[in-house]
């Protein structure tokens, strides 16, 4: 008889295990460089991929043979979002970006979440690229928009 799920984060945690290896988890984090307690950050929530995707395909993923038949269904119409789109933090970082974007953060958080990362590694480099910093911008179109100011008020007046 199927064992039912009851829990939806089982259902995830199917799908989790029998994709882990094949995550690409750095040998240090993303932010700090640590080496020690990595993690994998998925920036599609993985919970939130699968009930959308069996919502959508009318997969039902109540028991446990039920995802168990669908998941690599599911893998290779999702592959980047649940293998390649992600990064590897330590505990301390990943704990952090959960805290700003919720124990399950939106889909529509990943980009957001990218920028965490890259400007947490900045002020950890003290490097940070905010619009107030005196330094150079950090990346070639921040540079365009630098060389290509216009100053509107003397346009205004003519």
């Amino acid at each position: 008889m199927a064992k039912n799920t009851g829990n939806k984060r089982v259902a995830t945690k199917h799908v989790r295990d029998g994709i882990k290896s094949q995550y690409p988890k750095g040998n240090c984090c993303e932010v700090c460089d640590t080496d020690q307690d990595l993690e994998y950050h998925h920036y599609h929530t993985l919970s939130i991929l699968l009930k959308e995707y069996s919502r959508k395909n009318n997969i039902p993923i109540d028991t446990d043979e039920q995802v168990l038949a669908m998941r690599d269904q599911f893998y290779k119409d999702n592959w980047e979002a649940v293998v390649t789109d992600g990064a590897t933090l330590c505990a301390t970082h990943h704990k952090a970006l959960h805290k700003v974007y919720g124990r399950e953060p939106a889909l529509s958080t990943a980009e957001k979440q990218k920028i965490w990362v890259v400007r947490i590694r900045e002020k950890q480099e003290g490097m940070d690229s905010h619009p107030s910093n005196t330094e150079a911008p950090s990346n070639r179109f921040s540079q365009y928009i630098v060389r290509t100011r216009v100053d509107f008020a003397s346009l205004i007046k003519g």
